[in-house]
């Protein structure tokens, strides 16, 4: 399942970025990491990625918008938000911009491995349903 999986992970904090690149490291996905939401973006313009762990405070950009960009330039690639400061309508907010998920720091590594195989499944299901032409095409949703 690992095999070829990318993930980003967008935190301005070395730490968290450094605790995900263990935790995900330990399932064999391809981890990068970037300190900021400008320097991911550009990074996306290049690479894929399946599935992004986004920090909700950024300096410049905050994790929304971040969000916001990476789904106008791939709908495809899962998003979770991870905060310290959740509050109701943050989390309405990042779900209603595409987001998979809302994740509360701190976060135990069950929690990112369950958050990574839901968002797997959630793409492959997408993908099904683009192969096979049945239900309703989501790209245009913002």
């Amino acid at each position: 399942m690992a095999d070829n999986v990318r993930i980003a992970v967008i935190d301005d904090e070395p730490s968290v970025l450094e605790s995900f690149k263990m935790i995900l490291k330990i399932k064999d996905y391809d981890v990068t990491t970037f300190p900021d939401g400008p320097t991911a973006l550009a990074q996306l313009e290049k690479d894929k990625f399946d599935i992004a762990f986004i920090d909700y405070k950024l300096p410049g950009m905050d994790g929304l918008e971040v969000l916001k960009k990476i789904k106008e330039k791939d709908q495809n690639v899962e998003v979770i938000i991870v905060t310290a400061y959740a509050t109701e309508s943050s989390h309405a907010n990042a779900i209603t911009l595409g987001a998979l998920e809302y994740l509360r720091k701190p976060f135990l590594m069950e929690e990112i491995y369950e958050l990574v195989e839901r968002g797997l499944r959630r793409k492959r299901a997408k993908a099904s349903r683009r192969d096979d032409g049945s239900g309703p095409s989501l790209a245009g949703i913002h």
